[in-house]
């Protein structure tokens, strides 16, 4: 429920790759019909993670379990819609924020739920929330909240906001924006050579007198091709080795730009470095630290700053860090050389930094100039600007090694070899600084347009591919005549084009030699078939100019849109030749296909306009998205023709209002209007009379050839929910999927609360007649449903129980539930202390496997029943220890149940978890059961050790240690470590405790880590305890099928039994575990 926990509903875009045509949705217990498992989602999350948003509420994400929801502490009320994007990412919006999201005022990735875990920012991987905050006066001093650092640049401060509802409650209405502190992460023999440096070397250019800034993991100054490089070092990280590079990225990079090294020189060797640590020793670092940065870096006199560093998600160039760059570069003429980012091969791919107008973005080619696959592309997000600019060698680098470097491959002593747009970036910083010493006094504006206009272009690249080719350092160093602006985007041109006025860009040559130069120009654009642009459409206003020696001359492209030609975007370059000198530009413009405006009308409940709305229109065949929004309540907004999936939502003071059109037709300029007073409203009812909805939701879910399309709402009640009857349909495509728990309330917070209901309904319904219908009142009987009688137990005396968050009473009790059959149903359990409904505060357990129930049956279940120990997880995606490329995270349940389908933590459990190579600790936390590093790429043997102790009278401490091989994985897809686990499930009673004096058998199962059976193992070892560890007894163990049972013998004094075991296989996969008051004796 709202306010305990809950689930959301996907109410979005499911990737444009997404083959499955199934997306789970759930409830306190997950629910999806029971069929064979579809594709999986082009884009899964790796870990089952918790994130506490800028507003103070809980989202759990991650693996079968679909998004749980807990309210902040007042906010039990609101409903939260959610949508995934193009890319994939689930964002979870609580009604107060979506007006703030669709203004501008609140930035997106604050409710973007996958990309906080991505970046690292759930509330495991760090304890507040790094924001960056616009107040209109001083900063005020008010709760939940830190200041950290003024960000003068973008007139903005710095903060740490506490994960709580506290600073959401002040900054909500004394804020003028409010930004995520985003993350950015870090993204040569005969690469140097291939860009022509030695050339330039010969001709006395080495970069000597220049500055170059390297922001970056810092610069290991103690490596012999770096010594006496760095003239200043500053660390922005906030790390405890200060400017050191203990990441190994910052120093590969610098090396690039200046080593002196024999093998391996830079491409300015002369050049001097400001070591600016902006990313920390794990290769991440905040927007904030590096807006920082860039500002410490021209203020020291950086004549080019290098950047190999990119933000997760492609941008358009008006985020916070872009736009520093472009006003930092306007007022001090320092050139950022931005890497472009290595999300490609898509298209627009370009991330943030990359994405400003300001920045020379760089992407990566391989030693014959071929572009790299990783490499991001253009056009830029958003705009369809040209990006990336320019492209260097970014394959098989290879460059300094950092003496406590942890990233790349060896190659000999002292250097590895990376690859990368971060590899490909010193080379063009590199060629600027030789530039800027030919040429001191340009500013970065010249130094750009000039490695662009003078790069080598591979003929079969489109410039959203490579901008102006790849980097060469001896055209640049002799270019006399350049280029402006550096490339040239003219933008769109609406349809319809009988009548499209001529649109003309102006390029001006300037000539800094002491002769003047004639130069033949001609334009080469091709349309988006890859055929030449049809004669008349692009025109010159001479073929022929000379530009003076130290003059300039303008030429103007005009592009006549009118001309029969193919509707789409035109690219190409703007040649300027006269023999060796080549002055290259290029070119784009979107001749538009055709399009409509569609002009939208939002109303409150009182038929005047709202500005509290939010409206998707998503495009059926590519998947495109559009969320317009203006605050007067009438939006317009332009969308090629063709139909669209449209899901809106209109906030009202007591309602919640949703409208779908499975197929929202666009065929010419369209009006609708959003009226709440046309819908219909939405329940659900049972045989019992007193039952009341605690949790609802629901999807709306549309199916293309590209994937599934869905939209949704969740709350605690269908009170004021109404749903407008569609007025399209998609029979065959369209359906609604609706979930809903019900159970008897006690009579508090407006019937909100169920205390003591001795039952809980669990209902599932499908509507696949292709539209929303006119009655949305759902009605069931208890025939309908399977019955299951759940048992409770108390683990920590004087605790409440509560159940998928709904129904929470004092343990132990009994329950009896109904759940519709044939669908598949996950579930939770908390512990909760008297007095604090909101948040569990003991043992926490859920069901990794949903399980199904067949119509007419009775079955009995237990829950909270020990033993508490390690149990190893296994989902869609995800499992306790995985390995991807050079990293193992690590997430044990170190509390998880006696049910071996169940996984659990203790929440008030402290302690601490370890993972060494070769006897040496190599990463540590001080959260038990979780860990995450960076590890070397060949194979190694581990051990990881995890301490955990809580104040129950259960699992008082629990000690493991495991140990494995493992090495790198390639691909992106985390491969499970094939760790072991041992469960026990001994019958307990409601109190979790056994006949002392008595014999006494119970079950043993051996999990194999992300496998659904252990495989060959060697036989367990059991040992017990009476006195609290002090002295140990073997037990007696024997196989029965799939498991082991353990005899042991209960003495009659004995209050506790502890468990030592031990198991292992051939492969030296191991493990050791002592659980100390596994259970207790009566």
């Amino acid at each position: 429920m709202i306010g305990k926990r809950a689930r959301v509903l996907f109410a979005g875009l499911v990737a444009a790759a997404i083959t499955s045509t199934t997306v789970l949705v759930g409830g306190p217990a997950v629910a999806a019909p029971a069929a064979p498992p579809g594709p999986p989602p082009a884009r899964t999350l790796e870990k089952v993670a918790t994130v506490t948003l800028v507003t103070g509420d809980v989202v759990t994400l991650g693996g079968a379990n679909g998004v749980d929801v807990r309210a902040g502490k007042g906010r039990e009320h609101l409903e939260f819609r959610s949508f995934t994007d193009e890319r994939g990412d689930v964002h979870v919006i609580p009604e107060d924020a979506v007006t703030g999201v669709s203004s501008g005022r609140l930035d997106p990735r604050l409710f973007d739920v996958s990309g906080l875990v991505r970046a690292g920012y759930d509330d495991a991987g760090r304890r507040d929330l790094p924001l960056i905050v616009d107040y209109p006066g001083a900063t005020p001093r008010a709760a939940g909240f830190r200041a950290v650092r003024e960000l003068p640049v973008v007139s903005a401060v710095a903060v740490r906001a506490d994960r709580s509802t506290a600073f959401w409650a002040g900054a909500r209405t004394a804020a003028s924006r409010i930004w995520l502190d985003g993350q950015v992460r870090a993204s040569l023999e005969h690469s140097v050579p291939q860009i022509g440096a030695p050339e330039a070397w010969e001709a006395g250019f080495t970069g000597a007198g220049t500055t170059v800034a390297v922001l970056d993991t810092g610069i290991d100054s103690t490596h012999p091709d770096l010594a006496d490089a760095v003239r200043e070092a500053r660390d922005f990280s906030e790390s405890e080795s200060g400017a050191d590079d203990r990441f190994g990225h910052g120093t590969h990079v610098a090396s690039i730009i200046t080593g002196a090294g024999e093998r391996y020189r830079g491409v300015a060797p002369d050049a001097a470095l400001l070591n600016g640590k902006v990313l920390d020793d794990f290769g991440l670092g905040s927007e904030s630290g590096i807006i920082a940065g860039m500002e410490w870096a021209a203020d020291s006199g950086a004549d080019v700053v290098n950047m190999s560093l990119s933000a997760q998600d492609p941008a358009e160039g008006t985020d916070l860090v872009s736009l520093a760059v472009n006003r930092i570069s306007a007022e001090t003429g320092a050139l950022f050389v931005v890497a472009a980012g290595n999300t490609g091969p898509s298209a627009e791919s370009i991330t943030a930094p990359g994405a400003a107008d300001a920045a020379l973005t760089v992407g990566a080619v391989d030693r014959e100039d071929e572009l790299a696959e990783f490499s991001s592309r253009g056009p830029r997000w958003g705009s369809g600007a040209i990006k990336p600019d320019i492209t260097a060698p970014g394959v098989d680098i290879v460059a300094a090694k950092a003496a406590h470097g942890v990233i790349g491959d060896p190659v000999e002593d002292g250097y590895v070899a990376m690859s990368g747009t971060s590899m490909a970036t010193p080379h063009v910083a590199g060629a600027a600084a030789i530039l800027a010493q030919r040429h001191p006094e340009w500013t970065g504006e010249a130094l750009k347009a000039t490695l662009m206009s003078s790069a080598k272009p591979h003929p079969e690249l489109s410039v959203f591919e490579q901008g102006g080719g790849r980097v060469d350092v001896p055209a640049a160093a002799r270019a006399a005549v350049t280029a402006f602006p550096a490339s040239l985007s003219l933008g769109t041109v609406q349809w319809p084009h009988q009548d499209d006025e001529p649109v003309t860009g102006t390029l001006t040559y300037r000539n800094t030699g002491t002769e003047p130069v004639t130069l033949n120009v001609v334009a080469d654009l091709r349309g988006p078939n890859g055929e030449a642009a049809p004669e008349g459409m692009f025109t010159l206003s001479a073929d022929e100019i000379t530009v003076p020696a130290g003059g300039s001359t303008e030429v103007t492209l005009t592009t006549n849109t009118r001309v029969e030609a193919v509707d789409g975007i035109y690219s190409g370059v703007v040649v300027a030749s006269a023999g060796d000198t080549v002055v290259r530009t290029p070119v784009a413009v979107n001749r538009e296909v055709e399009s409509y405006e569609v002009t939208m009308r939002f109303v409150g409940d009182d038929g005047n306009p709202t500005p509290n709305y939010q409206v998707r229109l998503v495009n059926l065949t590519v998947g495109k998205a559009y969320l317009p929004y203006e605050e007067s309540g009438t939006v317009a907004v332009r969308v090629p023709k063709g139909e669209y999936f449209m899901d809106a939502a209109i906030q009202g003071n007591e309602t919640a209002n949703h409208f779908v059109e499975p197929r929202f037709s666009v065929t010419g300029p369209t009006e609708e209007t959003l009226d709440p007073r046309d819908g219909v409203p939405m329940g659900v009812s049972v045989d019992d009379p007193d039952a009341r909805v605690g949790f609802r939701e629901v999807a709306y879910k549309m199916t293309t050839k590209r994937g599934t399309i869905s939209a949704g709402g969740i709350s605690h009640t269908f009170d004021g929910t109404r749903v407008r009857p569609s007025r399209t349909s998609a029979p065959g495509a369209f359906t609604i999927e609706l979930e809903a728990h019900l159970a008897e309330p006690d009579g508090t917070e407006e019937g909100s609360e169920f205390h003591a209901s001795p039952y809980l309904y669990h209902v599932w319904h499908t509507d696949d007649s292709g539209r929303v219908p006119d009655d949305l009142q759902l009605r069931f009987t208890n025939d309908q449903f399977a019955k299951v009688v759940s048992q409770h137990a108390v683990a920590t005396p004087g605790m409440m129980g509560s159940r998928d968050g709904m129904v929470t009473m004092p343990l132990p009790y009994t329950l009896t539930e109904y759940y519709t059959p044939d669908v598949r149903w996950d579930g939770f359990f908390d512990e909760i202390e008297h007095g604090n409904d909101l948040w569990p505060s003991g043992l926490t357990s859920k069901i990794d496997t949903p399980r199904t129930f067949r119509l007419g049956t009775t079955t009995r279940e237990r829950w909270n029943v020990g033993v508490f120990g390690p149990g190893l997880i296994h989902g869609d995606g995800w499992d306790s220890i995985d390995r991807r490329g050079n990293e193992i995270y690590v997430n044990l349940g170190l509390h998880s149940d006696g049910n071996p389908s169940r996984e659990g933590v203790s929440l008030e459990a402290t302690g601490s978890t370890q993972l060494l190579r070769d006897g040496e600790v190599i990463a540590e936390s001080q959260v038990p059961g979780y860990v995450e590093t960076r590890v070397l790429r060949e194979r190694a043997d581990y051990t990881l050790r995890a301490t955990a102790t809580q104040p129950g009278p259960l699992s008082t401490r629990i000690d493991a240690e495991w140990t494995f091989a493992s090495e790198y994985v390639a691909g992106d897809t985390p491969v499970p470590i094939p760790a072991l686990a041992m469960r026990f499930s001994p019958n307990l009673d409601d109190h979790n405790a056994a006949k002392a004096g008595k014999r006494f058998r119970f079950p043993v199962h051996v999990q194999r880590n992300g496998a659904e059976q252990p495989g060959e193992v060697d036989t367990p070892r059991l040992e017990v305890s009476y006195d609290d560890g002090k002295t140990w007894r073997p037990s007696r163990l024997s196989r029965e099928r799939d498991h082991w049972v353990a005899e042991v013998n209960h003495p009659k004094d004995a209050e506790f039994v502890s468990l030592r075991s031990s198991v292992s296989d051939r492969n030296g996969t191991s493990l050791k575990q002592t659980i100390l008051h596994a259970y207790a004796l009566n």
